[in-house]
């Protein structure tokens, strides 16, 4: 009976998800959606669509956007990658608590992670690489915790594959390696021969990876997006080494503070500390949050909200299992205090209750989805504010405008922080630098092809038809885009000596038209 009402539950929170397929994708995954509609045009990331993500969330939106270019896509995939990870935590769980503990891990997780208490509804962190790190690592640790006798290479096998389509994601996502060996190791089966396998099939999807960019050419774009930018932005972040060590010590108690689910998961990971002491199986959940912490820490101290997703499976394990292992034996009336005890700790943690913000934003969608709102107030909800370099809105009313005035075959371009223009115009950039903080930023100052330098050559080769500046995206961080084009000489120049502008425009934006169109 107990596994019966955990699994309604369960499916209780998937429905409640349901009316998040209403919402527009986010600002990267606008970014996203652009590389994978080059990609499904037999271009390629970084040589022709350059963005410092590695190349397996680029992918993933390929196949996301061959599905649909419709904005549903986005969260339709976050929604079913939700479910896919519960599942493998109920099993996970499971073997590590029995029944319930599994299937307390998969309804906290499904609870306490849902993208709706997050700001907008979600639409940042819904469908982000670590969303897809999360998955991946979650059904290779399933395969580690389940791998009997019966084809045991041949799972371990798949779960290094799994690991290696994280790390393509990711490279931070490498360390869940680990975690795997550590699931083996825990349940006294590891072997020369086990590690061999999971290390086999982790280098299968990186080397596929690696031959698709070496016969592009784009070996050293790759590197350069991949490694070299992401380790200077992280690095921005740290004053060094012990900067960072420091922030891994402190960050998961910060956020304990203010988040359900890390508060839940640093109630269990006490617990199965102490049952550690007699059972090493519970290291296991452990193990796995102490890799994403590490994960998240290399990523940089920005606090980004879709860096912290790939530890939601972890620390709803955590939290499941150390409940069910902690109180096994403790009488009714113990347990019912406890539970009362850590729901109103959720209740405190954070600005307001998780309720209120979760029952707030399905409202949103539903008063949309009843007809109760119309579709442009709908959409204005997602972005917009002084404060913010993303509006829903803005991105489809500029894709509206370049698709009814210019023609499949002429390029476009928008400098600033708003991709998902050109996926809602289908229309391809003019630069490969389809987003304006490389450029700003004046990274590889050095190679003619990047910078200012590198921007300017691609749109005399490329000349596009209308010209997007965004006024107001990255500052105080750094300047904002339309001042930024404006004050080079070799932008402005180029701009005013081809263009006149458009009046009157979106809020927020300037647009210039190619002379004599």
């Amino acid at each position: 009976m107990p596994t019966r009402f955990l699994l309604a539950i369960a499916g209780a929170l998937l429905i409640v998800r349901l009316p998040s397929l209403v919402q527009p994708m986010g600002p990267d995954q606008g970014l996203y959606a652009y590389v994978g509609d080059r990609i499904l045009r037999h271009e390629l990331a970084y040589r022709d669509a350059w963005d410092q993500k590695p190349p397996g969330i680029h992918y993933v939106y390929a196949g996301l956007r061959a599905v649909s270019t419709r904005d549903w896509v986005v969260p339709a995939a976050d929604l079913a990658t939700a479910a896919l990870t519960a599942a493998l935590l109920w099993f996970i769980g499971g073997r590590l608590g029995g029944p319930v503990a599994g299937g307390l891990s998969a309804v906290l997780f499904l609870l306490l992670s849902d993208p709706a208490m997050d700001r907008y509804g979600g639409v940042r962190v819904r469908a982000q690489a670590e969303t897809f790190i999360a998955l991946a690592v979650a059904g290779a640790v399933a395969l580690a915790v389940g791998a009997g006798p019966a084809r045991r290479t041949l799972r371990l096998v798949c779960a290094g594959l799994l690991v290696g389509a994280a790390f393509t994601l990711k490279y931070n996502a490498g360390l869940y390696g680990l975690v795997v060996l550590a699931a083996l190791a825990l349940g006294g089966s590891l072997t020369i021969a086990d590690a061999a396998a999971v290390a086999l099939g982790s280098i299968v999807v990186p080397l596929i990876a690696f031959g698709v960019f070496w016969r592009g050419g784009a070996l050293g774009d790759l590197y350069q997006a991949t490694i070299v930018y992401n380790m200077r932005y992280s690095a921005q972040t740290y004053a060094g080494p012990l900067d960072m060590l420091r922030y891994l010590a402190i960050f998961p108690v910060h956020h304990a503070r203010v988040n359900p689910l890390w508060f839940t998961g640093g109630l269990g990971a006490i617990a199965l500390l102490v049952a550690g002491l007699r059972n090493r199986r519970a290291w296991l959940p452990l193990v796995w949050v102490a890799a994403a912490c590490v994960s998240i820490a290399i990523n940089g101290s920005r606090e980004l909200p879709q860096y912290f997703v790939q530890a939601t499976p972890a620390l709803a394990l955590a939290a499941g299992a150390g409940a069910v292992i902690a109180l096994r034996r403790a009488p009714v009336a113990a347990r019912v205090v406890v539970a009362i005890a850590v729901a109103y700790g959720c209740w405190r943690v954070g600005s307001e209750p998780f309720p209120k913000k979760l029952a707030a934003s399905v409202g949103h969608d539903m008063a949309y989805v009843l007809h109760r709102e119309d579709w442009r107030t709908h959409v204005a909800r997602y972005g917009g504010r002084d404060v913010d370099k993303y509006s829903a809105l803005d991105n489809i009313d500029i894709g509206r405008f370049l698709a009814d005035r210019t023609a499949p075959a002429e390029t476009v371009y928008v400098f600033g922080f708003s991709p998902g223009s050109y996926a809602y115009a289908q229309r391809r950039s003019a630069s490969r630098f389809f987003w304006s903080r490389p450029v700003i930023l004046d990274f590889n100052r050095d190679d003619p092809a990047y910078g200012v330098a590198g921007l300017r050559r691609d749109l005399e080769r490329w000349p596009p038809a209308y010209v997007i500046l965004q006024q107001h995206d990255w500052s105080p961080d750094v300047q904002d885009s339309a001042p930024f084009f404006l004050s080079q000489p070799a932008l402005a120049g180029w701009l005013r000596a081809g263009y006149h502008e458009v009046h009157p425009f979106i809020e927020g934006f300037s647009a210039w038209e190619r002379n004599g169109r």
